[in-house]
C-alpha cells in the first residue's frame, strides 16, 4: 500500500470515528471488540489507468470496505436500524469527498463514492452491512 493510499484509508477511518455514529471504529476487522454498533475499514484493492491526457500520470482507484455491524433483537428492527446507519455513515463517509485534499474527481470516477452497499450474512442478533467505497487519486508513482 502506498503512503497515499494509506493516508486515504486513515482519513475514511477518521471520518467514521469523528461521526459520533459508532461506539467503535477499526481499521482492519476490528479483532474482538462486541462494542456494538461499531465500523472497520479495509483496503480492497486498487485500479490502475493511464492518464488520456498526461501519459507520465496514473489515475488510482482505491477499493475500501466498510463494514457497519450492529446487533438487534428482532429482523425488522435490527434492517431499519442497520439501514439508517448505514446511510448516516455514507453521509460521514462523503462529507469531505475530497479525503482532505488526497482525492480528486477523475474520468474513472468521482473523488470518492459509494459503489454499493450490500447486506452481509450474520446471525441474528448480529447484522452487518458492508459498504465498497471507491476513492480516485492522480499520481506519477510507477507511471511509465
Amino acid at each position: 500500500m502506498t503512503s497515499t493510499e494509506r493516508a486515504i484509508l486513515e482519513d475514511a477511518y477518521q471520518a467514521l470515528a469523528a461521526s459520533g455514529l459508532f461506539a467503535a471504529t477499526s481499521i482492519g476487522d476490528g479483532g474482538a471488540s462486541n462494542a456494538v454498533p461499531r465500523a472497520s475499514v479495509t483496503f480492497e484493492g486498487r485500479d490502475v489507468f493511464i492518464s488520456d491526457d498526461r501519459p507520465d500520470m496514473l489515475w488510482m482507484r482505491l477499493r475500501l470496505r466498510v463494514v457497519v455491524h450492529d446487533r438487534a433483537a428482532d429482523a425488522a428492527d435490527g434492517a431499519g436500524r442497520l439501514a439508517a446507519l448505514s446511510a448516516a455513515a455514507g453521509e460521514a463517509l462523503l462529507a469531505d469527498a475530497y479525503r482532505s485534499g488526497l482525492c480528486r474527481d477523475l474520468p474513472v470516477g468521482r473523488a470518492t463514492e459509494i459503489a454499493s452497499a450490500d447486506p452481509v450474512a450474520a446471525r441474528r442478533p448480529e447484522v452487518e452491512v458492508a459498504l465498497r467505497l471507491r476513492c480516485h487519486f492522480e499520481t506519477q508513482e510507477g507511471a511509465p
